[in-house]
């Protein structure tokens, strides 16, 4: 198994070529938000409910703290899942942790098929998102750096939803995936960055590579099994649908008597 990460420092001073498709790639992945906005926007969704004292400091803290990921890789499918910590410092109260690369509870990938499947929990009810996987258009780059000894190339992208994406891909490790829902590089993707000017909470996120393993003896991917299958233009539906709903209850008090 061959392992390539920040230390020692001499893997910075080799050339690093990675030929086999079965890999482990730990990612590491931090989001800034514009504090004053989140504040905000907890008072207009609150109205006159009252919340606790810390509750936008822990809304805060679950928002920006770093998250890691792994992204397990076998030929053309990938697995990408958060890898829980357990912090001593959780009290018996309620607790969440938002994300904004919308994996749902693990991302399976097949580049082969352009598709992807994601489970997601939903006020009580499990489904699983298929759907084609996003063709971000990429504009490449002459720009080049390094990542973990990697000689790394740019790309850039702009969404549907007006986000703007920058991206750094390997192109010695020859992999059309990269984490969360971004692939389609010619190269694994070990860095990406996205800034989402125009959401009120203008979030910039960043997802960079803090380890890569090749792993020959790694097994080939299991599928996800299926459940309430829908498109990820339908979960959205659903999910303002239900949010309203959970609003409206909100607003009128749902523990009241009559």
């Amino acid at each position: 198994m061959k392992i390539f990460s920040t230390l020692p420092l001499f893997f910075t001073l080799i050339s690093t070529t990675i030929s086999a498709q079965k890999l482990e790639v730990k990612y590491q992945e931090i989001t800034h938000i514009d504090e004053e906005a989140l504040k905000v926007s907890i008072q207009s969704n609150s109205k006159s409910k009252k919340l606790p004292d810390n509750f936008k400091e822990n809304m805060l803290k679950n928002l920006t703290d770093p998250k890691d990921y792994l992204l397990t890789i076998y030929d053309n499918q990938s697995y990408y899942k958060k890898e829980e910590k357990i912090s001593n410092s959780q009290s018996g109260g309620s607790s969440f942790s938002i994300s904004f690369s919308g994996v749902g509870n693990g991302l399976f990938k097949d580049i082969s098929e352009n598709e992807y499947l994601t489970s997601v929990s939903m006020f009580n009810k499990e489904y699983t998102i298929k759907d084609q996987l996003t063709d971000y258009q990429w504009k490449l780059s002459r720009e080049t750096k390094k990542i973990l000894g990697f000689d790394v190339k740019k790309a850039t992208s702009t969404t549907e939803t007006g986000n703007t994406v920058t991206a750094w891909y390997a192109p010695s490790i020859p992999v059309k995936n990269g984490p969360a829902m971004y692939s389609g590089l010619p190269g694994l993707i070990l860095e990406v960055q996205t800034t989402n000017s125009k959401s009120k909470l203008k979030e910039n996120t960043l997802i960079k590579a803090v380890e890569v393993k090749e792993d020959p003896a790694l097994k080939p991917i299991q599928k996800p099994k299926e459940k309430n299958v829908i498109t990820d233009k339908e979960f959205k539906n659903i999910s303002e649908i239900q949010f309203k709903q959970f609003k409206q209850m909100n607003s009128e008090g749902v523990d009241r008597k009559d």
